[in-house]
C-alpha cells in the first residue's frame, strides 16, 4: 500500500516538473483499490562488482586507511579502482579479486583480512561511480548518478526535470546490457497496474529512453540520439529481447 502511494506521488511530481496540464499519467486502471491488492512480489536486485567500478572504503575509527570520512559526500574520482582483471588493492590487506562479488560479501572479506592488523575492524564499502543515462523526451537529458546501486525510474525522471509535452508516456524504454544485443524493456507509464505489479528499478549503466510522440519533429538534440532510436526501431528484427511490462 505504502509503495503504491509513493509511486503515485512521484508521478504527480513529474506532472509538476513538465509544466503542462496535458501531462496525465495513469490514464488506464483508475480503480486503484483492486490494483493495490493484486501487487506481485518483486525480486531484489543485487549488483555484482565489475572491472572499473570504484569502491569507497570507510574503516570506522581508522580514518588513516579510509578513502572517506563519516558523513562525507564521496566524489566518484576518489576511492579504489577495480582494474581490468577485477582486482582491487585495499589498504593494509593488499589485492583482492573482487569481480563478481556482492558488496556485502566483500565487506565481510575485508573485515576478516583486516582483523590481522586491527582489533574488531568494522568497514563500510560503497560503489561510487555508477550512472544511468536518461535520453529522449525529458527536460534535461543526460547522466544521473546512482548513489545506492539502484534507482527507480521515477527518481531518474525527476533528476532530469520530468517528461516533456511531446513524450510518449506509454512507450518508455529501458536499454540494458551489451549494446550489440541488449535487452529492451518497454514500460507504459499510463498503466497503473503495470507500474505497481512490475519492477521499475534501474540498474547501473541502464539507458532510460523516452520516445517522442508520433507527431514530433526531431531537433538537433534528438538527432544526436539517433543511434539509440535506430537501435530501438531495429530491435525486433535483429532478435533483441524486448519485454513489455503490462
Amino acid at each position: 500500500m505504502t509503495k503504491s502511494i509513493i509511486l503515485l506521488l512521484s508521478a504527480l511530481v513529474f506532472i509538476g516538473c513538465s509544466g503542462s496540464k496535458d501531462h496525465i499519467l495513469f490514464s488506464k486502471n483508475q480503480e486503484l483499490t483492486n490494483v493495490i491488492k493484486t501487487q506481485t512480489e518483486k525480486s531484489i536486485y543485487r549488483y555484482k562488482i565489475r572491472p572499473y567500478d570504484r569502491i569507497s572504503v570507510l574503516f570506522y575509527d581508522h580514518p588513516d586507511i579510509s578513502t572517506r570520512q563519516i558523513g562525507d559526500f564521496q566524489e566518484d574520482t576518489v576511492g579504489i579502482l577495480v582494474n581490468a582483471f577485477g582486482i582491487a588493492s585495499f589498504p593494509l590487506i593488499g589485492d583482492i579479486k573482487v569481480k563478481g562479488m556482492y558488496i556485502e560479501d566483500l565487506e565481510k572479506k575485508v573485515e576478516e583480512l583486516a582483523s590481522e592488523f586491527i582489533i574488531n575492524p568494522s568497514v563500510n564499502l560503497n560503489i561510487i561511480n555508477h550512472r544511468v543515462f536518461v535520453l529522449g523526451e525529458v527536460n534535461n537529458p543526460g547522466t544521473v548518478r546512482v548513489t545506492n546501486t539502484t534507482m527507480s525510474i521515477f527518481e531518474a525522471l525527476s533528476s532530469t526535470g520530468g517528461l516533456k509535452d511531446a513524450s510518449k508516456k506509454n512507450e518508455v524504454l529501458i536499454i540494458r546490457g551489451n549494446l550489440s544485443k541488449p535487452d529492451l524493456i518497454k514500460i507504459d507509464l499510463t498503466n497503473f497496474a503495470s507500474l505497481t505489479q512490475n519492477d521499475l528499478t534501474l540498474q547501473p549503466f541502464d539507458i532510460l529512453y523516452v520516445n517522442p510522440s508520433d507527431g514530433k519533429n526531431f531537433n538537433v538534440t534528438v538527432n544526436e540520439l539517433l543511434p539509440f532510436v535506430q537501435l530501438i526501431q531495429s530491435a525486433t528484427s535483429s532478435g533483441v529481447n524486448v519485454k513489455t511490462l503490462n
